[in-house]
């Protein structure tokens, strides 16, 4: 009787753990087709939501919010960068439209060679069901060796992604940037 209950209550602080972080990083590349999740329990508008392309002028892709923008599950990391595989390729920059009462930059994707967004892949864990996810996080403005954060914020009604250098103090209230979690949920095998 005693060696049941010791293993119930075993099992039971397994099973209460949940989410487990693998020992090995996992790689800077993903070859295979996702889509971009955010994650922001304190900020209703963005949580839940994904990240859509906008093909804007020139050629390069706006990103925004969903609904905003058209769906795209076709995403793959090169090096850390976000990359659409299209023709021509467009990565994700961030170098656009500096705004200094937030200290942000917007990320977009372009086939230009600005500043890239290189981001760190990490495993987390998923704060509603504790399940076990891979996250982009800490983008670096090219080889600046400057890291930030992803935010989104207000624009023309919709939101936009935005690029803030982590320490940052300041802030606009009348366009208030939320920092956002994005994870990655594929759509192609890798």
């Amino acid at each position: 009787m005693l060696r049941s209950v010791v293993s119930a209550v075993a099992f039971s602080a397994v099973l209460a753990t949940g989410c487990v972080i693998p020992a090995i990083a996992p790689s800077k590349n993903i070859p295979g087709g996702f889509a971009i999740q955010l994650q922001s329990p304190d900020f209703p508008a963005a949580d839940g939501h994904f990240m859509n392309t906008w093909l804007w002028g020139g050629g390069d892709f706006h990103l925004f919010v969903s609904p905003a923008g058209n769906a795209t599950d076709t995403f793959t990391l090169v090096d850390g960068v976000i990359t659409l595989p299209l023709d021509p390729i467009r990565r994700a920059v961030i170098n656009g439209e500096y705004e200094p009462k937030d200290n942000t930059t917007k990320m977009f994707m372009t086939e230009r060679g600005d500043p890239r967004g290189v981001f760190d892949v990490v495993y987390g864990c998923n704060p509603k069901d504790d399940s076990l996810q891979l996250e982009l996080v800490t983008p670096e403005q090219g080889t600046s060796g400057v890291k930030g954060d992803m935010g989104v914020r207000p624009f023309n009604g919709d939101l936009d992604f935005r690029w803030q250098p982590i320490g940052t103090t300041v802030s606009d209230a009348d366009r208030p940037w939320h920092k956002v979690t994005l994870v990655v949920r594929p759509t192609t095998p890798a």
